[in-house]
């Protein structure tokens, strides 16, 4: 009886061994990026707004290339009140290569994406708070192996963003914070998905229509586990991701010349 435990009692060790041995481990969900921005942009008046902006991202810690986009936006801002002149309507159109390097068909593929912004931004004392709503639906237009880009259909997010700026008398490296969250359609009775983006930072002019900024950004998006109606393994996220980048944005203002 002695001998039969002792084997009974090895039998189990060995197979919580090999259990420990077969586990998989939690893949490395943190990821460090660089972006890099230009923008050039020109006031048409007191309302209007054009920018250009380009736009070079590096991730997998600045080893690889992961995308490059061209934005062009045209902004309104209503001259008609403190209240009007504090909101901005914004419409913007991104042509994207990105850098697919994941699952069996990779290479560069190409997207048009398309955004509608409103933003809000109210100044108290030496305080400013900010918003934006922000509409986005991309599209694809060329995908990694000869995949049939029509077949993809388009990827619609719902932003909310929210940010403070502190103006610090004699200091011009004003700090300023925001936190946004992404909102991705799901299947009904599936719980809410999406990745939240928190960013601290501070911009100043470099020159009279210049102007740098420097943040630094956290992405981030837990685990999700839909029990809805249709969920398969696929839909499944069992692991979180972080995503840190800094982020460095170089304006020029372009001085529009005067209606004679």
């Amino acid at each position: 009886m002695k001998r039969l435990s002792l084997l009974l009692l090895g039998a189990l060790l060995a197979t919580a061994t090999q259990a420990q041995i077969v586990q998989p481990e939690p893949p490395d969900t943190t990821d460090f990026q660089g972006w890099t921005t230009l923008k050039g942009q020109l006031r048409l008046g007191e309302s209007w707004t054009v920018e250009l902006k380009e736009q070079f991202r590096l991730k997998n810690d600045l080893a690889t290339f992961d995308r490059e986009f061209r934005q062009l936006t045209l902004g309104f801002s209503p001259q008609w009140g403190a209240v009007a002149e504090a909101q901005e309507l914004v419409l913007g159109a991104r042509l994207i290569l990105l850098n697919d390097d994941q699952g069996n068909k990779q290479g560069l593929e190409r997207f048009f994406r398309w955004h509608a912004d409103h933003n809000v931004k109210v100044d108290v004392e030496r305080w400013t708070v900010f918003s934006r709503i922000r509409y986005q639906e991309r599209t694809a237009i060329q995908l990694a192996g000869d995949a049939d880009a029509a077949a993809e259909g388009a990827k619609r997010t719902w932003r909310v963003k929210a940010g403070l700026a502190y103006d610090i008398k004699g200091w011009k490296l004003d700090p300023r914070c925001s936190l946004e969250r992404f909102f991705v359609p799901v299947p009904e009775g599936w719980p809410t998905d999406g990745a939240w983006r928190a960013r601290f930072g501070t911009d100043f002019k470099t020159g009279k229509r210049q102007r740098l900024k420097v943040v630094l950004q956290r992405e981030w998006r837990g685990k999700y586990l839909p029990s809805g109606t249709g969920a398969t393994l696929d839909d499944f996220r069992l692991y979180g991701d972080n995503q840190w980048a800094l982020v460095a944005s170089y304006r020029y203002r372009f001085k529009s010349r005067k209606a004679e």
